[in-house]
C-alpha cells in the first residue's frame, strides 16, 4: 500500500511524506478515525515509505523492503492486536500488558533486522487497558532512534493524557463523495445510481463504502426500507406487527452465538436506520426545493413526490427524532420488537 493508492487524506499524506523526506518524523503517531476510515491503509503506506531502500515523492514499490511490507512480511514491521481466543470464539475485550510488554516493550530493544526502522503499527489501541498503555509510556518517553509506534484508534480520547501528549495526532477526514463514486465506479463496477447511494451513505467513509457495494445484505437492508416507507402510513395494526417479525426473522438476534455474527446484526439494523433517515431526508429536500437531482432516491421520485406533497414538515421531523429515539433505545438495549414497532408507529402516524 503506498501513499499514492490511497483516496483522500491528503493532508495527513502531506504531512507524513513531509517529515520523511525532511528525516524529521516522530517516533509516535496516532492515527484517529472512525472503522472504514483508512487508519490502516495510511499507517501501511508511511511505513513502506520509512523502510523503502529508493524513496522519492512514496515508496517505490519495486524494492525488496516494499515488497516485504506491502505483503507483511517485513519483520520489522509489527502488528499488534487483541487476541482472539479459540475457546470462546471471541476477541478478547482488550490489548493486555502481557502483549505490549511482549511484543513492543521487550522487542524495542533489538534493532532492526534488516530496515532502516522498526515499526509498530497496534490497531484498535483505545482497547489497550491503562496498565497496557503504562507499560508502553516508557518506550514511547525514551524510544530507540530507529523506533516508530504507531497508534490507530477510533477514539483517541481513551487514551492517558501521559500518551496524547507524547505522539503526534493526526485525524482521519471524511472522503469526497465524488471520490467515492469514482472509485466505486472504476474498480467495483458499481452503476451511477449505486455509487451515488452508496457514497452518499457511506458519509465519507471510504471503507464503508467498499464494503457495501460488496456486502448484498445492504441490498436487502435498502429493498426492505424502500418498501416499508412507502407503505408506512396505509399500514393496520396487523401489518405494523407481521412487519416487524419479518424484520426481526431476517436477523434473528437469538440466533447470534458469536461477536461476528453480533456485529453483523448491529451492521444491519443500523443500515436500516440510516436509509431510513435517508429516506425521509429526499422527502424533506425534495419538499423544500422541488429539485429531483439532489435526491438520492431517484427509482422511487413517484413515492417521493407523494409523500413530501401530502405530510408536513413536522410529522418528516417527527420521524426524523423516532428514528434518533429508536437508536437510543437500541443502545439502552431496550426490547427490540418493541422498539421497531414504535418507530413503525411513528412512521404510521405522521406520513398518513
Amino acid at each position: 500500500m503506498s501513499f499514492a493508492e490511497i483516496i483522500g487524506q491528503e493532508d495527513a499524506k502531506d504531512l507524513l511524506k513531509n517529515a520523511i523526506k525532511t528525516g524529521k518524523h516522530s517516533h509516535a503517531y496516532i492515527f484517529s478515525g472512525e472503522k472504514g476510515s483508512g487508519k490502516m491503509m495510511l499507517a501501511e503506506a508511511f511505513a513502506m515509505m520509512l523502510q523503502c531502500e529508493n524513496p522519492a515523492d512514496d515508496a517505490c514499490g519495486e524494492c525488496h523492503a516494499c515488497k516485504q511490507t506491502a505483503s507483511r512480511n517485513n519483520p520489522d514491521v509489527i502488528y499488534i492486536s487483541r487476541d482472539y481466543d479459540s475457546k470462546t470464539k471471541k476477541f478478547k475485550k482488550n490489548i493486555s500488558v502481557d502483549q505490549i510488554r511482549e511484543k513492543l516493550v521487550n522487542d524495542v530493544d533489538i534493532k532492526p533486522y534488516s530496515s532502516k526502522y522498526k515499526i509498530y503499527i497496534i490497531d484498535e489501541a483505545e482497547k489497550m487497558n491503562p496498565q497496557a498503555q503504562n507499560a508502553m509510556l516508557k518506550t514511547i518517553e525514551e524510544p530507540p532512534e530507529y523506533a516508530v509506534i504507531i497508534l490507530l484508534t477510533a477514539n483517541h480520547n481513551a487514551f492517558l493524557q501521559t500518551i496524547l501528549s507524547r505522539c503526534v495526532l493526526i485525524q482521519m477526514k471524511p472522503v469526497h463523495t465524488d471520490s467515492i463514486k469514482n472509485l466505486l465506479q472504476t474498480k467495483y463496477d458499481a452503476v451511477d445510481y449505486q455509487s451515488e447511494m452508496v457514497a452518499s451513505f457511506a458519509q465519507g467513509n471510504i471503507g464503508k463504502a467498499i464494503a457495501l457495494t460488496t456486502d448484498a445484505s445492504f441490498n436487502e437492508a435498502k429493498d426492505m426500507v424502500v418498501s416499508l416507507c412507502k407503505k408506512a402510513g396505509k399500514m393496520d395494526a396487523l401489518q405494523v406487527s407481521n412487519e416487524v417479525k419479518s424484520i426481526k426473522e431476517a436477523n434473528d438476534q437469538e440466533k447470534k452465538s458469536n461477536e461476528a455474527e453480533n456485529e453483523k446484526f448491529q451492521g444491519f439494523v443500523e443500515q436500516m436506520l440510516d436509509l431510513i433517515t435517508l429516506w425521509y431526508r429526499d422527502v424533506l429536500l425534495y419538499k423544500a426545493t422541488l429539485n429531483d437531482n439532489i435526491l438520492l432516491f431517484k427509482e422511487d421520485l413517484f413515492d417521493i413526490h407523494d409523500q413530501a406533497q401530502s405530510c408536513s414538515y413536522e410529522g418528516l421531523n417527527n420521524v426524523i427524532d423516532a428514528i434518533s429515539e429508536t437508536r437510543a433505545r437500541l443502545n439502552a438495549n431496550v426490547n427490540f420488537e418493541l422498539t421497531i414497532t414504535l418507530l413503525i408507529n411513528a412512521m404510521k402516524e405522521n406520513t398518513r
